[in-house]
Order: structure tokens, then C-alpha cells, then sequence
């Protein structure tokens, strides 16, 4: 079921068709942001020193040739192998 959710929210981010990522630690895209979420699911991801529940702390982040510039937008690492194909993601880690 939680597959085919996911599967679903991929046309919900139709920006990201055809993006690259890399795989890397969060950390925050400004000083005063504290987190991101997965642009797919929603997961929240944090930097690796803050612990709770639901949280994770890796996923994939755009590149610097996103019009917003490098970790503007995070995929965790679920959605990024179930949308890959789909969304013509590239792993540029």
C-alpha cells in the first residue's frame, strides 16, 4: 500500500522530472532552516545529531543545476529507487 501511494505523489512533483541528485548526510539548505522533508512522502530529514521518531538522516539532494541551487529539494531514499525510472532521476553521487 505504501508503495503504490508513493507511486501516486510522483506526479505531484513533476519539478523534479529529469534531475540529478546525490546521496548524502542532510544538513540544512539555510541557517535557519531546521529540516526538509521528502518531496514524495513527506518523511522528515535532519541533520544526523537530532533523534526521534520518523526522522531520517540521509536521502538524495538536487544538484546545484537546480534553479534553486544544490539541496533545495530532498527525495529519501524509498522514493528515489521507487521513482527513478519514472522521473528520469540520476544518481550523481
Amino acid at each position: 500500500m505504501a508503495e503504490e501511494w508513493r507511486s501516486k505523489n510522483l506526479d505531484t512533483v513533476q519539478r523534479l522530472r529529469g534531475q540529478h541528485f546525490i546521496r548524502k548526510p542532510y544538513s540544512a539548505y539555510r541557517p535557519d532552516w531546521d529540516h526538509d522533508h521528502c518531496a514524495v512522502c513527506w518523511v522528515k530529514l535532519m541533520e544526523p545529531n537530532v533523534s526521534g521518531e520518523g526522522i531520517i538522516h540521509e536521502g538524495y539532494a538536487v544538484t546545484a543545476d537546480y534553479p534553486h541551487g544544490a539541496d533545495y529539494e530532498w527525495i529519501c531514499p524509498d522514493c528515489f529507487e521507487l521513482g527513478k525510472d519514472q522521473m528520469n532521476w540520476r544518481d550523481v553521487t
